[in-house]
């Protein structure tokens, strides 16, 4: 078949896959390889469980608990299968795939997914402790309830101790203390978390009981007598949820500290003498010369060694800044071992991943796949169909002034209610302020009131809303009012609202470089999906498409 070069344009990620057989009705699809086939192009077969999983990843976490099913684009969903096919095709036919980065790119990936693969499968079956969950949960969470003096003089707090010693109530001298006035401050029953307390109090009160009182206790600022109430721990969920997964990571993370290190173990000689020997902080010079040194620091079974003139360049790419201020300060040779590491990690990991066989798994063959087309899109995109879409001021003003409605601001209200019983005691109301009587005033004493929490009760509450996501019934009765006026609504559950329109935004055009990147974003985006349309048309006249999958 004569090939043609085309400029194309697809997306980074174009859609995988995924329909039931159900979808089909009954259809009698075509197999290659022992698979349903939904589509051939130029011969090369887009399968069903492809299909399938494109369906899968839009659809997934796009409806919320119930909400009706959305009207799914089977066909367009295929159609871009097919698009992405044809660019896809087009791109490796015009040399986008051999080029040094994308090569580059796609090896060190190859590399990446193996050891993401590896440390998933080994660290599957890590456990978080739920003990440990709940008593780091308890430590977070912990409100002390006390009572308390605090003194300016040890004097003073020594006179309540020894008052209290002597048998006096705890109660009965709080009460004098205070009255005395020698105090700086005092505490009566409040539950305070542990970071709101003073380090001295919070240490005395973790060995405390309830009802204990305890001696005097010197902080920076004075000296306190506190007496313990109550220990609480409030229920949050959210809190505890942090605290299992930061636990599970730390787990996690030493775990695979301790993989990698066995790992290295297994498939490495390190030349420990050379190592220690390889002076990195003497001068630029000198390490420029170890960039061209490629005496063998690590040798690994089955794979690469590791030379001086590697981990050289690895401690290039590790500072940002270069390396001459640390070899100035003496800092290179310090962080040798760990800069090797880091290389042998990565070249431990893909060893023991292809030796455990995720190299043959078909999870790892789409993975990669995947990323394949994704890198191969992304450099097509770069390096053909951007430089030439191009969008001047006069069409981005142009686009503004046509779809100003899209740039207006809706009408906003700041409405307060009153809600009632019935229809009279809420025209009372309205009566009511019409005398001048304050919103306030009345919301706090009128009769008739119904509670805010009943069921099916609106909830305005002196908040800015945007009149278009109101009930169709209250956008009515506020339809034309301005600042300051009052209306009924009866709602269908028979509640009757006084809405007190506090404030009134009318709709407003927003300035025209507050949303000149929106435009230029939708503009571009259009263009893109013009270009697409056109050379998949094209596309198509050149590379033979069949669709066998007709009846959704």
């Amino acid at each position: 078949m004569k090939r043609i070069c085309l400029i194309l344009f697809c997306v980074p990620v174009l859609l995988s896959s995924v329909i039931s057989p159900g979808h089909t009705s009954g259809q009698k699809l075509p197999e290659r390889d022992g698979k349903a086939v939904v589509a051939m192009v130029n011969n090369q077969p887009i399968t069903l469980e492809e299909f399938s999983r494109s369906l899968a990843e839009i659809t997934h976490g796009t409806m919320e608990e119930g909400e009706k099913a959305a009207i799914i684009d089977y066909k367009g969903i295929l159609d871009r299968l097919i698009d992405e096919r044809l660019f896809l095709q087009e791109a490796r036919n015009i040399g986008i795939d051999r080029l040094p980065e994308v090569t580059g790119s796609i090896e060190e990936n190859l590399k990446k997914t193996l050891a993401k693969m590896l440390v998933r499968e080994e660290l599957k079956d890590i456990k978080v402790d739920k003990e440990e969950v709940e008593r780091r949960f308890q430590e977070v969470t912990r409100e002390y309830k006390i009572t308390a003096a605090v003194f300016e003089k040890e004097e003073d707090a020594k006179e309540m101790e020894e008052e209290i010693a002597s048998g006096a109530a705890f109660d009965d001298v709080m009460k004098k203390v205070i009255a005395g006035g020698n105090i700086l401050e005092s505490v009566d029953g409040e539950y305070l978390k542990e970071k709101e307390l003073w380090p001295e109090v919070s240490g005395a009160l973790t060995t405390m009981k309830a009802g204990v009182v305890s001696p005097v206790i010197k902080f920076d600022e004075g000296y306190v007598i506190v007496r313990l109430e109550d220990i609480r721990y409030p229920d949050d969920p959210e809190m505890r949820e942090r605290i299992m997964s930061a636990l599970a990571r730390d787990k996690r993370q030493t775990a695979l500290y301790e993989y990698i290190k066995s790992l290295i173990k297994k498939y490495v000689t390190i030349d420990e003498e050379l190592l220690e020997g390889v002076n990195y902080d003497t001068s630029v010079e000198e390490f420029n010369k170890l960039m061209e040194d490629r005496r063998v620091l690590a040798r690994v079974r089955r794979g690469e060694p590791v030379t001086v003139k590697e981990l050289s360049a690895a401690f290039q790419d590790t500072f940002f800044h270069g390396v001459e201020d640390r070899i100035k300060r003496k800092e290179l040779n310090k962080s040798k071992k760990e800069v090797l590491d880091g290389i042998l990690e990565k070249r431990v990991l893909v060893l023991e991943a292809k030796k455990q066989g995720i190299d043959k798994t078909d999870k790892y063959r789409d993975s990669v796949e995947k990323y394949n087309r994704t890198i191969v899109f992304e450099q097509f995109l770069n390096r053909v169909i951007t430089p030439d879409i191009k969008l001047n001021e006069d069409e981005l003003m142009a686009y503004y002034r046509k779809h100003a409605d899209a740039f207006t601001s809706p009408e906003m209200m700041r409405i307060d209610s009153l809600v009632f019983d019935t229809k009279e005691n809420a025209e009372a109301a309205i009566h009511t302020l019409s005398t001048g009587t304050e919103f306030k005033w009345l919301k706090e004493n009128a009769a008739g009131q119904v509670a805010g929490d009943a069921k099916g009760v609106l909830n305005f509450g002196g908040s800015v809303l945007s009149v278009k996501v109101l009930p169709e019934g209250v956008q009515k009765v506020l339809s034309g009012v301005s600042t300051g006026d009052f209306r009924i609504f009866t709602s269908p559950d028979g509640y009757s609202y006084v809405l007190y329109v506090k404030q009134v935004y009318p709709p407003s055009l927003q300035p025209y470089q507050a949303v000149k990147n929106e435009i230029i974003k939708e503009m571009y985006n259009s263009r893109v999906r013009k270009a697409m349309k056109e050379w998949s048309d094209k596309l198509k006249e050149h590379y033979p498409v069949e669709i066998y999958l007709t009846e959704f």
